[in-house]
């Protein structure tokens, strides 16, 4: 028995492989049968269903009817070219009867119907989207862009169209004074996942999402937006507009925050684009304001690189004589009065019509303060106030922001009144230091050695 039963077991599995098989080819001419091609009829059917409407626009119900039940026989048999042609002329018909309600309940039918085709979906987005211009009103209009949004929701062929629609839609809302509400519905679409669209329209459709937040007062989310617009994809000529536009979007950003150097640099990248740098007026005031925030940036190496590049690159800092001033007292170490004894270049009334009159102070004082620590190893506390023409607590308020921010290393002594300067050296850095300069000693000895023994030679051989 135990025989019998291995032996029938490979046989049923072999029945069971022949079923499966024969199945799969049932299946398969059940397809085959499905696939049918009505292109002829159809060719004659829809003029003959359309010819009634053009005459007498009540009969539009009957031809509509007639329509969808050849779409249901074109959609069984799976013929997208003649489902489509008939879902075109459904939308055509509606839209040549300016029945604008018909037509949005029919863009819901068609694209809800069973094993609708995904072709046929985006021809009727498609070609309702045409008709977007010759709507009546704006509240026709507005209804038919939810209705196909709410068609297109969460399909992928109809990505690129929903992106459109909802621009246009956040744009009616702005237009209307609804600047928050246009900036909720266009931060709906994550632009950077659609595969199909361009550059230039992705980077037109974040630009707008970003000046829509800057305009709500939402900063945190124009950052965010501002981080996936990606500058270096945009080095041909005929992006230079949407560069302007970004940097002048991250102008206004960067003021708010007070990020004054990131600001410098944004001028600096509009000054360095062919079609500012063309123009000698545009030009100078970008180089300009590029020089003014860069001053009032905390010091750094990035900060000290990038005004000594301004001074010897820029040519057109000669045509700036306020510019090339401020460039000059903070390149050289020395003391810049403050107040200003002598402001020929009017710079203190400059930032002030900025808004930024004291953080120039501020700027001037630490330049100030970095100077001496140049001179001084250690200094009186009262000379250094008298020194920076401030008071001794206010000082001390700048000076301590100076080393919680790493630009220098000071300790103040309050007892003794004496501001260091010099770090203290460990004894290895002592030992360090000596060794070092004792080899260098010993060097300097034995090339003079070697000099001299040259010179002897010589005179010997000349005897």
């Amino acid at each position: 028995e135990k025989v019998a039963m291995e032996v029938e077991k490979p046989d049923d599995g072999k029945k069971e492989k022949k079923g499966s098989s024969d199945e799969k080819k049932a299946m398969s001419d059940f397809t085959k049968k499905l696939k049918g091609d009505y292109s002829a009829e159809v060719a004659v059917r829809i003029p003959e269903y359309v010819a009634p409407v053009d005459k007498d626009p009540s009969a539009l119900s009957t031809a509509l009817s007639n329509l969808l039940q050849l779409e249901k026989k074109t959609r069984l048999a799976a013929d997208t070219p003649s489902t489509q042609k008939i879902a075109k002329a459904i939308i055509e018909v509606c839209i040549k009867c300016k029945a604008w309600k018909t037509l949005n309940e029919h863009i819901v039918i068609i694209s809800k119907r069973r094993a609708q085709l995904r072709k046929v979906i985006s021809t009727v987005v498609q070609e309702s989207m045409k008709a977007l211009d010759s709507t009546p009103d704006d509240e026709t209009k507005v209804s038919l862009i939810e209705t196909l949004r709410t068609v297109s929701a969460g399909k992928l062929m109809v990505e690129l169209e929903r992106a459109r629609l909802t621009k246009i839609l956040a744009e009616m809302k702005e237009a209307e004074g609804k600047a928050s509400e246009a900036c909720d519905i266009l931060q709906e679409v994550q632009v950077e996942t659609i595969g199909s669209m361009e550059l230039k329209e992705k980077a037109e459709f974040l630009l707008e999402q970003i000046r829509l937040c800057l305009l709500r007062k939402d900063f945190v989310r124009a950052s965010i937006v501002a981080k996936k617009v990606n500058t270096e994809k945009m080095a041909g000529e005929e992006y230079a507009d949407l560069k302007l536009k970004f940097y002048n979007l991250m102008i206004q950003y960067q003021k708010h925050e007070r990020e004054f150097y990131q600001t410098s640099k944004c001028y600096h990248s509009i000054l360095m684009t062919k079609k500012i740098s063309d123009d000698e007026k545009k030009s100078t005031e970008a180089l300009h304001m590029a020089v003014l925030y860069l001053i009032l940036a905390p010091f750094d190496s990035e900060v000290s690189d990038m005004i000594h590049r301004f001074k010897i690159m820029h040519k057109k800092l000669q045509l700036l004589p306020m510019a090339k001033n401020l460039v000059d007292l903070f390149t050289t170490d020395e003391l810049i009065d403050w107040p200003m004894k002598t402001d020929e270049f009017k710079i203190i009334a400059e930032y002030k019509a900025l808004g930024y009159e004291e953080d120039f102070q501020k700027s001037v004082v630490q330049h100030n303060i970095r100077v001496l620590s140049k001179y001084y190893s250690r200094i009186k506390s009262t000379r250094l106030a008298y020194l920076l023409g401030l008071s001794e607590e206010k000082m001390e308020l700048f000076l301590s922001e100076m080393v919680q921010s790493k630009q220098l290393y000071a300790r103040i002594d309050r007892p003794a009144q004496i501001v260091t300067f010099a770090r203290k050296k460990t004894a290895n850095e002592v030992v360090d230091e000596w060794s070092s300069d004792v080899s260098k000693l010993l060097t300097l000895v034995e090339t003079t050695c070697h000099l001299i023994n040259k010179e002897v030679m010589v005179n010997k051989i000349k005897a």
